[in-house]
């Protein structure tokens, strides 16, 4: 069985990095950056469905892409929270977050796209004189981690949990600032 870090570590998101790069190295793991993603939309009701996980910023998000006229989409756009997890079943390894949900920037987009059309190379790897454009009704969202835990899977079911907690204030439209983050090791 895998354990956590002891101590826990004052930082949670180096230890969700080695995590990920680890299952991704492995080869053990089809999606190893599947993330099952929960949101409410007005009416309360909880819906899940699997993303995947282009990234996990050291600022402590995730980023993801959708369309923003899907369910999901008009769900953030009510209620801007979320919880997620990423399960690694063969390492014996989770990571749950929640926190509010913001858009992405377009300009770090764009700024690829230009680039990219400078360099006469098409999103897919091939010469081309210019990249696919990204439709207006798709693009990025940063789960900013207000919570998360750590588990790892132990012996008859006593499994290992750290609970990290941080507050979170609008710094703007697309970044927070946080707090320390606090953390408790919790009982199986």
């Amino acid at each position: 069985m895998t354990s956590l870090p002891t101590p826990a570590p004052e930082d949670p998101l180096p230890v969700v990095a080695s995590w990920l790069a680890e299952i991704s190295a492995s080869g053990r793991c089809k999606n190893p950056n599947a993330m099952a993603l929960a949101t409410c939309g007005r009416t309360d009701a909880p819906s899940v469905r699997m993303v995947l996980v282009k990234g996990i910023a050291p600022a402590g998000y995730a980023v993801f892409y959708t369309n923003y006229e899907s369910r999901k989409g008009t769900e953030l756009e009510q209620n801007p929270r979320a919880a997620a997890v990423l399960y690694w079943e063969p390492l014996g390894r989770q990571v749950r977050f929640e926190g509010p949900v913001v858009r992405s920037p377009a300009d770090i987009e764009r700024a690829a796209a230009r680039a990219a059309r400078e360099l006469g190379i098409a999103p897919d790897g091939s010469s081309a004189s210019r990249p696919v454009p990204r439709p207006a009704h798709w693009g990025g969202y940063r789960l900013w981690f207000n919570t998360l835990e750590l588990w790892a899977e132990g012996a008859n079911r006593f499994h290992e949990r750290l609970l990290y907690r941080r507050a979170l204030e609008r710094a703007d439209a697309f970044t927070f600032r946080a707090t320390a983050w606090s953390v408790q090791r919790l009982q199986p």
